[in-house]
């Protein structure tokens, strides 16, 4: 699929999730939400930026560990999805975050700003994964950290048995390119012609 175009289905369908995402989505992806928190490993102090950020269900968390002196910019592709962490930050009185609609791969944002970069299950989704790595490790100061969570290979994707339904009816590139990054060594390689060391590569069953 052509970039431009997988962008504004992107936007689209996530402007169209947005208000269903949280209640659907929260449980299930715990577990990886979980792991990608204890890995960022966020201090008191800290400048986070959010890629991806959805709804905020990593967001919120990770600016309370990094406490009222530090600060948090959510992105994602969805205005919906920035509308309600804009509101929800709103309702709880958090005036420490920002929430704009950005594209993954050219983030308005100046260089080494940020101590963590966290992308949690959006890099899969973007046309080109190494260059939105590229643009975190570009807004990341030395030593600052990147964790990213992606889907793990389509065989291990719960939804597994009904993928040779849908690849009989549908002819389509898009499903298989989610789960790219999660096939053995795609994210390892991603990251470091991104640029970064030190990698660190963990799966987890949700």
């Amino acid at each position: 699929m052509e970039e431009a175009l997988q962008r504004r289905v992107q936007r689209y369908g996530w402007d169209k999730a947005a208000m269903l995402y949280e209640g659907s989505w929260q449980d299930q992806l715990k577990p990886a939400h979980d792991k990608l928190f204890e890995m960022a490993d966020i201090h008191l102090g800290d400048k986070i930026i959010d890629i991806a950020c959805g709804t905020g269900l990593i967001s919120f968390p990770a600016i309370a560990s990094a406490g009222e002196n530090g600060f948090l910019l959510g992105t994602d592709i969805s205005d919906k999805m920035v509308e309600l962490c804009r509101q929800t930050a709103k309702d709880e009185n958090i005036s420490n975050t920002q929430f704009e609609r950005m594209d993954a791969e050219a983030l308005d944002v100046a260089d080494e700003g940020y101590d963590v970069a966290l992308c949690a299950l959006g890099l899969m989704y973007v046309p080109s994964p190494v260059n939105a790595l590229k643009e975190m490790h570009r807004v990341l100061r030395s030593g600052g950290r990147c964790v990213s969570a992606v889907w793990g290979s389509r065989a291990n994707c719960g939804w597994a048995d009904i993928f040779e339904i849908v690849d009989k009816r549908v002819s389509s590139e898009v499903c298989p390119m989610f789960f790219n990054t999660g096939n053995e060594g795609v994210l390892q390689k991603c990251m470091e012609t991104a640029g970064f060391t030190d990698i660190k590569i963990e799966r987890i069953k949700t």
